[in-house]
């Protein structure tokens, strides 16, 4: 009863920290919003008797994953007035492993062929300096 519970409750508390993240990442883009929840909360049932100790362990590592990710890993485009899509890329996103605070990031260059490839799909991209 006991380790039911603690991963009952480590359970919701993954669920929980994944539906404030997703609401982070899509906080203007009511359809992500609604599609999001509904495939976190049809992961959640999907798993919802597993009782293997290895596999709960297992799927609660993929919960932190994908918080991190959608966290940290994962920008979202706007399409703007231009017809181009407009990204804010923030500190977290240029990160790669654990790097110290006072280090300031590296992105790799957006670059012509990076550029073409993104508009394969007829979007126009533009690339634009940062604000600080």
């Amino acid at each position: 009863e006991t380790m039911s519970s603690a991963v009952a409750a480590r359970a919701l508390s993954g669920y929980r920290r994944l539906l404030r993240a997703r609401k982070t990442l899509f906080h203007l883009d009511l359809r992500a919003l609604q599609e999001s929840r509904v495939a976190i909360r049809a992961q959640f049932d999907e798993h919802r008797n597993e009782t293997n100790p290895a596999n709960l362990e297992g799927l609660m590592i993929a919960v932190d994953e994908a918080e991190h990710m959608l966290l940290n890993e994962i920008v979202q485009g706007k399409l703007n007035q231009g017809g181009n899509y407009e990204v804010k890329v923030k500190q977290q996103h240029a990160l790669k492993g654990d790097v110290p605070a006072n280090k300031i990031p590296t992105m790799e260059p957006v670059t012509s062929s990076t550029v073409e490839k993104l508009t394969e799909t007829k979007p126009k991209v533009e690339v634009t300096k940062t604000e600080r």
